[in-house]
């Protein structure tokens, strides 16, 4: 099985792969590190990193050939053979791909239609440290959006959204368990 976890950044997709690797032992890669790879060794492709509106778009032929490869190595009769992939470029999009394709795969998506600025600034080392005020104010607003999109595009596909805006640990477990067939 392969375990998807998309959203717009800093709303725990990555706390969630890491809870499934403690609690499952379901190894994990985030999307960035294909993000990179393309950036860096095929830049003609387009796909590269930031909050610009269609970065999944150019991502998702590589991603799916990503996934299929993955899906590929998984044993179909051990039912606790997975992997888990997270990141921004995962969409519903990339679900409707699988199913397409007969893939075996579950997904959550996780937003925040509240996060502030100074929940940006509070939280560790990332990309935004030392950047001013106005461009925590900026990406926590660009987050919402993508968030409220996203929320509604889960509606209309029939995914699982999970908002981490509030009580975060506590979203995390329900995303865990939706995630994992727990509920």
């Amino acid at each position: 099985m392969i375990y998807l976890i998309g959203g717009p950044p800093r709303v725990g997709k990555s706390t969630l792969a890491w809870m499934l690797l403690e609690r499952a032992g379901l190894p994990n890669v985030p999307t960035d590190a294909l993000v990179s790879m393309l950036q860096h060794a095929a830049p003609e492709h387009g796909v590269r990193h930031g909050d610009h509106p269609d970065k999944a778009v150019p991502a998702q032929p590589f991603l799916h050939a990503f996934l299929r490869a993955v899906a590929d190595g998984l044993d179909p009769a051990d039912p606790t053979d997975g992997y888990v992939v997270e990141g921004d470029v995962v969409t519903p999009a990339t679900v409707a791909a699988l199913a397409a394709e007969q893939i075996p795969a579950t997904a959550v998506f996780l937003g925040s239609t509240t996060l502030t600025a100074a929940h940006l600034s509070a939280a560790a080392d990332d990309w935004l440290t030392g950047s001013p005020a106005a461009e925590y104010e900026r990406t926590a607003a660009w987050i919402r959006e993508r968030s409220t999109a996203l929320r509604t595009q889960c509606e209309t596909a029939g995914h699982v959204f999970v908002d981490t805006g509030h009580a975060h640990e506590e979203a995390l477990e329900f995303a865990y368990e939706a995630l994992t067939g727990r509920t």
